[in-house]
């Protein structure tokens, strides 16, 4: 399928939905931010701004292995600096809607391979987890076999690929929130399993497949796409939402419970 035309990352989003002692913040404050007020004080989505041009299995759709980026080299390089200051180099670290690149700084390989850093990943390619260096090749205490093969739309719970002492220190998904059709029901799952201070990293871009993104995505500007995201979290009893903004291209949301 094609691409939308634009290439470079365009907005983001950085979320915590719990918090943890091991979970540092302190170099988010590098980057320029800003409070995100939501626009709406309720939940003011329609079942039908998460329908899909195409309604099919996303199993089948994306059963052949694409190992290409779908953002390019400077977004890609903007994108590790942010997680070099964002992200923690000890505990555990989930990447959902993961493939064969996770986008994570040196740093973050070098904790991964040290052993100080359990990376998760869940996705929909079992060829492209397998190519993902950086993800654990384990077994969970709750009998998950990692890296895991997942559609998130018909399972979005993944609270329940966790056991309850699996808890999260951060986690991570680029470009993919809006191809999720059931984006408050993962998130929850997650809010379940972050360690207090814990943080969530949504990345979004200008680039999609239009016919598996939802439908107001398309419809809707990159503005008013980070309010999307950020509306996301009204139902989670998120403490802190703010928008990053010094990445050229790129703004971000980041919450914390």
């Amino acid at each position: 399928m094609p691409l939308l035309p634009r290439s470079a990352l365009a907005a983001g989003a950085m979320s915590a939905i719990s918090t943890s002692t091991s979970t540092s913040t302190a170099g988010i404050t590098n980057w320029s931010a800003r409070a995100h007020q939501p626009c709406h004080p309720s939940w003011p989505y329609q079942p039908a701004d998460f329908t899909r041009l195409d309604p099919g299995a996303d199993g089948a759709f994306y059963a052949a292995a694409r190992f290409v980026t779908h953002i390019d080299d400077a977004a890609i390089a903007r994108l590790r600096a942010y997680y070099a200051a964002a992200l923690p180099r000890r505990g555990r670290l989930l990447d959902f809607c993961s493939s064969w690149i996770s986008h994570y700084p040196p740093e973050i390989e070098e904790a991964a391979r040290a052993g100080a850093l359990q990376v998760l990943g869940t996705g929909l390619n079992a060829a492209e987890l397998a190519a993902n260096p950086v993800l654990a090749r384990c077994v969970g205490k709750s009998g998950t076999q990692w890296p895991l093969v997942r559609d998130l739309n018909a399972y979005p719970d993944l609270g329940d690929v966790l056991h309850e002492d699996e808890v999260l220190d951060a986690a991570t998904c680029v470009v993919s929130i809006d191809y999720l059709t059931r984006p408050r029901e993962v998130l929850e799952g997650l809010r379940k399993r972050m360690k207090k201070g814990g943080t969530v990293h949504l990345v979004v871009s200008n680039r999609c497949f239009p016919t598996k993104v939802i439908a107001r995505w398309l419809r809707i500007g990159e503005e008013e796409r980070l309010n999307m995201v950020g509306g996301e979290r009204l139902t989670l009893r998120t403490r802190r939402c703010c928008t990053l903004l010094t990445m050229r291209r790129l703004s971000c949301l980041f919450w914390m419970e």
